[in-house]
């Protein structure tokens, strides 16, 4: 009896079987891998902490100026250290929320004094300021941003003439907690008509909703041209200039360096801050997100054939 030929179908069933087997496993190692590195991948900024400034549309240090009827201010302003009377300008008629001051000189009737709430506002916007400038691990970007489409996450960029000649997009990917941090090692400048503008936002939130989650530390002063669409707040080292016609979707907070006055100066803007921010604690925040936890379910590839 020629017993090979009896082995031959049990050895091709036991090397089907192997290979079967490995490619299972490579599946799953595989499979395994895309959903660890995809976690990895979608893991964003989180929402960065102001404070008692986050229902401020404008907080300066050495004043705020106006010059112009068709400026308007939708939430609270405040000056601090600075007095009262480095309000220039403004009307209350122009200011939809409160205005506060640490002496007396602001725009009457509608001026409160209040300069405990102030200091704790300049203390609350100078932590946030240094805790996000001092964020690490930004994707480094180039000098102008104009053309670029950006997901949820935090950028860096240098110095330049302008930071933004055109047109700059950021892409939510329809996600409701996506975070967009950037951080300018010096100035931020941008060009007149230029813009920053939300893309693929999620079912039921408005682009006033979504720019709560938009910040922008500046390492000296910024500057946002005539007619720039702007979103985010700004968080500037020292003073803020708004030149004519433009909106701002967000916050200028200036002179953030300690000891350091800083102006916000605007020329017939509407500034309006973000819609339905929630209040954080002061210099929180910022850091990714925690990614998806990998499955701990151990995987089980079967019995070996051993017939």
């Amino acid at each position: 009896m020629d017993h090979s030929r009896s082995k031959l179908p049990r050895m091709k069933r036991f090397a089907r079987t192997r290979t079967l087997q490995s490619a299972l496993l490579v599946v799953l190692v595989v499979a395994a891998s895309v959903l660890l590195a995809g976690g990895a991948a979608s893991a964003s900024p989180t929402p960065v902490g102001l404070g008692t400034a986050t229902t401020f549309a404008i907080r300066a240090g050495s004043g705020v100026s106006n010059t112009g009827a068709g400026t308007t201010i939708t939430g609270d302003v405040g000056n601090s250290p600075g007095a009262g009377s480095q309000y220039t300008g403004l009307t209350c008629a122009q200011i939809i929320g409160n205005i506060y001051e640490v002496s007396a000189g602001g725009p009457a009737p509608c001026t409160q004094l209040n300069p405990g709430l102030m200091t704790t506002v300049e203390n609350d916007a100078r932590t946030s300021f240094n805790h996000t400038s001092g964020l690490t691990g930004a994707t480094p970007l180039a000098t102008d941003l104009a053309g670029q489409n950006l997901v949820s996450g935090l950028y860096s960029f240098g110095a330049a003439a302008t930071n933004l000649s055109g047109t700059l997009t950021l892409n939510a990917q329809g996600d409701p907690n996506a975070v967009w941090i950037f951080q300018a090692s010096s100035t931020l400048i941008t060009s007149p008509g230029s813009t920053v503008a939300f893309t693929n936002l999620p079912p039921g939130v408005t682009a006033a909703q979504l720019a709560c989650n938009v910040y922008w530390t500046v390492g000296s002063s910024a500057t946002i041209d005539t007619t720039t669409t702007f979103v985010g707040t700004v968080l500037a080292s020292a003073s803020i200039t708004v030149n004519n016609g433009a909106t701002v979707t967000g916050r200028l907070l200036a002179a953030n360096a300690a000891g350091a006055g800083g102006a916000v100066t605007l020329i017939n803007d509407t500034i309006v801050r973000p819609t339905g921010c929630a209040t954080l604690p002061a210099g929180t925040g910022g850091g990714p997100a925690s990614p998806p936890s990998a499955p701990t379910t151990p995987i089980v590839i079967g019995p070996r054939f051993t017939g």
